[in-house]
């Protein structure tokens, strides 16, 4: 069997097991980068062509534990992220920290408007951690949905609620659907085009295909 599992907000790993999951269950994980802790997202339906790592066994409660204190530590290491990323002037905004389960690996998350290069603050901070670390860009939407917010609706933001996938949105969808309005009037507090632009897109690819198909029938007859 297969899982989909996540690992921290902004990464989702298929892992194998011989044992049954609920989805929403903490395991603890092995793969060639060391032993992790994940939850449980899904079962995956059908076979899939990479496998991260195997599912070792459900948490425990010293596995929770540990995670309470590698929780604080991971508080520390973006504290200390922070920092480095002032000191070196980097255009970057830090959101996140993942400590590896093992303690291997120190995974840091941002956001920036563009690629960057950070090579001495990736020196740096591995340095002063003593850790391994891996430093990932993450786009505008991801940030969104880890932290939340409130859409032009008035809802709770779409992402941060109930969309485990954010698809691509494009302005060929909103053309679809009639919106002929300026990209910022229908653009999401991330910057980016709503999510929901792609929620009624197969309702509006079929009624054309079924009106050209009408049209098509029309003229054959005539």
């Amino acid at each position: 069997m297969i899982y989909q599992t996540q690992i921290t907000p902004f990464r989702v790993e298929s892992c194998r097991s011989e044992t049954s999951f609920a989805p929403g269950e903490l395991v603890i994980l092995e793969s060639k980068e060391g032993i992790d802790i994940g939850k449980v997202v899904v079962q995956a339906k059908d076979e899939v062509g990479s496998v991260y790592g195997e599912i070792l066994r459900r948490v425990g409660s010293e596995d929770i534990e540990k995670r309470r204190e590698l929780q604080e530590y991971e508080d520390f290491c973006l504290i200390e992220f922070r920092k480095a990323v002032d000191e070196f002037n980097v255009a970057m905004k830090p959101v996140f920290c993942h400590c590896q389960f093992d303690e291997e690996r120190v995974i840091f998350y941002f956001t920036a408007e563009k690629r960057l290069e950070f090579r001495r603050l990736h020196r740096h901070i591995s340095q002063k951690l003593n850790k391994r670390v891996v430093i990932k860009q993450i786009g505008v939407r991801d940030y969104s949905k880890l932290f939340g917010g409130v859409g032009p609706c008035g809802r709770n933001l779409c992402c941060s609620t109930f969309l485990n996938e954010l698809k691509s949105i494009s302005l060929r969808m909103a053309r679809e659907q009639k919106l002929y309005v300026s990209p910022s009037k229908i653009s999401g507090v991330c910057g980016k085009l709503l999510c929901c632009l792609n929620f009624e897109e197969n309702f509006y690819t079929d009624f054309q295909e079924r009106n050209l198909s009408r049209a098509i029938q029309f003229d054959e007859d005539d």
